[in-house]
């Protein structure tokens, strides 16, 4: 036993710093991060079986030391140095002490921080069997629950993709103005959220490529252009909220709801990669058939609760990728399955304690 815990240990104290290193030096990953936590719950146990075997080691070496006519302050010695050193280093995480600025100013989260999508503490995203539902809340029990049911061509296979594949759809929702301008985004997929290129059908590709009518939006909050130019015109700016509580009760001109969404490798006779890069439906290999994109007209003032998204278009092929809307979608075939409906539910109290 005693073997098998020593070898356990070793290997699994390594892949557990491999496992950290890949999350403080790469995107999020929840494969990483499965990963982190399973080894990190093994090493414990390990650890814990190790000082089992060994617990008489504490006592005897603070007899021995006792034997030898140490003086107390030097018998507490042998506590008070290890003890001092973790102490620090925990309060040093608590208030930001050295070294741990400098250690995270090197990881990878807080080198991209403008880039990263990570969504409000209020917004919960839960996959179903053939539907996804986003809901976000706000402090005044307001809420918005939208429950996309996917159609035929979106495959579940594809959306949890075996360890080493990364070829699940793409998808973003997010609350825009009457005049286009992102309000708040409530959910992107996990590639898309972390990185601005990742592998995607066995290709590096940026996320503008797989979903760039969002992206476009997103360049208002992070200041960062799709091709990574700092964008300081439309960079985050005081007048503009970012959320959509300042807008679900009292906006008069109401807001739209919208999503994206973007299978892999599904070309058609039209959008494909075999034809010049300057063609109307030229796409990257592994991209095919372009975004489509769904959005309803949320009127506040309306003390109505349930609405339905309309297709209203596709975000171009690889060689438009403006961040304009596209609404010819004559070309587009099966990747018009790939949602059945989104609707969308909204709750107000101030509706229903009037009515």
């Amino acid at each position: 036993m005693k073997h098998y815990v020593n070898f356990a240990l070793l290997f699994a104290f390594g892949i557990l710093v491999a496992s950290a290193l890949l999350r403080f030096f790469q995107p999020f990953s929840l494969l990483t991060t499965r990963v982190h936590i399973i080894f990190g719950a093994f090493v414990l146990v390990l650890v814990g079986a190790h000082l089992a075997s060994r617990l008489s080691y504490f006592p005897r070496m603070l007899r021995e030391r006792k034997k030898r006519n140490h003086v107390l302050g030097q018998r507490l010695r042998l506590l008070l140095w290890p003890g001092l050193s973790c102490a620090y280093l925990l309060v040093a995480c608590l208030l930001s002490w050295w070294p741990v600025p400098q250690i995270l100013s090197v990881g990878y989260e807080v080198k991209n921080r403008s880039i990263i999508f990570r969504p409000e503490t209020s917004s919960v995203a839960r996959p179903l069997d053939r539907s996804t539902q986003i809901k976000r809340e706000t402090p005044e029990e307001a809420s918005i629950l939208i429950e996309i049911d996917w159609g035929p061509e979106f495959d579940p296979i594809a959306e949890f993709p075996t360890p080493f594949s990364q070829t699940r759809p793409q998808i973003a929702v997010w609350a825009e103005t009457s005049v286009g301008s992102l309000i708040e985004t409530f959910f992107v997929s996990e590639e898309s959220a972390f990185s601005e290129s990742f592998e995607w059908v066995g290709n590096e590709r940026r996320r503008v490529d797989i979903l760039p009518v969002w992206r476009h939006q997103f360049t208002l909050v992070s200041g960062v252009e799709p091709d990574g130019d700092i964008d300081t015109y439309s960079g985050a700016t005081p007048e503009h909220s970012f959320t959509i509580e300042n807008y679900i009760h009292e906006d008069p001109d109401g807001f739209y709801l919208c999503v994206e969404v973007n299978a892999p490798n599904d070309p058609n006779a039209f959008y494909h990669a075999d034809q010049l890069e300057t063609a109307e439906g030229y796409t990257l290999a592994g991209i095919g058939q372009p975004s489509v994109y769904y959005s309803a007209y949320i009127d506040p003032s309306e003390p109505k609760r349930y609405y339905l998204m309309e297709y209203a278009g596709h975000g171009g092929s690889s060689s438009q990728q403006s961040g304009d809307l596209y609404y010819d979608s004559s070309n587009v075939t099966t990747a018009r399955n790939l949602i059945d409906k989104v609707l969308i539910r909204i709750e107000r109290p101030d509706y229903e304690r009037s009515e």
